[in-house]
């Protein structure tokens, strides 16, 4: 068996309203500290068979659009 951690996220130059909206709301809080905040999903998939690059094809065909995400990999 093979556990994958596929996490997704937005590219740096592509704005995150989710992530902006939450650190408003952790300011509102009180966290003056918090600078940024971005968004994204992780996948938690396991394979029968496959590895590390079978979650990269995950990403390209599926998971992630190469416009405006990044997509990570974690065995």
């Amino acid at each position: 068996m093979v556990e994958l951690r596929i996490t997704v996220t937005l590219k740096k130059t592509v704005e995150d309203s989710e992530g902006g909206s939450v650190l408003k709301a952790l300011k509102l809080l009180g966290y003056d500290d918090v600078k940024d905040v971005r968004a994204g999903k992780v996948y938690f998939i396991t394979l029968t068979k496959g590895n590390k690059k079978t979650g990269k094809e995950f990403c390209e065909k599926l998971l992630s659009n190469p416009v405006i995400n990044e997509c990570a990999v974690d065995d």
